[in-house]
């Protein structure tokens, strides 16, 4: 194989990669640094452990989110991931014929409530009445 095609060959395989891993992980930086920089006051938001909160103020490195009533917490930046409303799936609606958990008939053999289950099965119970 001829040092110009390997080098054209060696381009190729970087271009790839470039299409492949740099660039998505690129875009998705600027979109995320587009959203901490376009935060406002009031804006529902999640935080990159999960909790969901409403922003009370902003300085520039902090958020003071609101996480329940009259409970609030001050957070880097940076830990701001998306705004609550992109998270929000529409309920599907409830299919008629599809019987409900409580309609449902109880599986295996009744049990009073608060009485302790036996583990080693109902034998047991039956060979000490025997």
């Amino acid at each position: 194989m001829p040092p110009v095609a390997q080098l054209l060959v060696i381009l190729l395989i970087f271009v790839l990669f470039w299409f492949v891993l740099m660039r998505p992980a690129r875009n998705q930086q600027r979109r995320m640094q587009d959203l901490q920089r376009g935060l406002e006051v009031g804006d529902e938001v999640v935080l990159s452990s999960g909790i969901f909160g409403t922003i009370r103020s902003l300085d520039d490195g902090r958020v003071l989110l609101e996480v329940a009533p009259g409970t609030e917490l001050t957070v880097a930046r940076q830990a701001v991931v998306r705004h609550a409303e992109e998270l929000a799936e529409p309920e599907p609606e409830a299919d008629p014929e599809t019987p409900d958990e409580s309609d449902a008939a109880p599986e295996g053999p009744e049990q009073a409530e608060g009485q302790p289950r036996n583990q080693a099965g109902d034998q047991a119970g039956d060979q000490e009445r025997d």
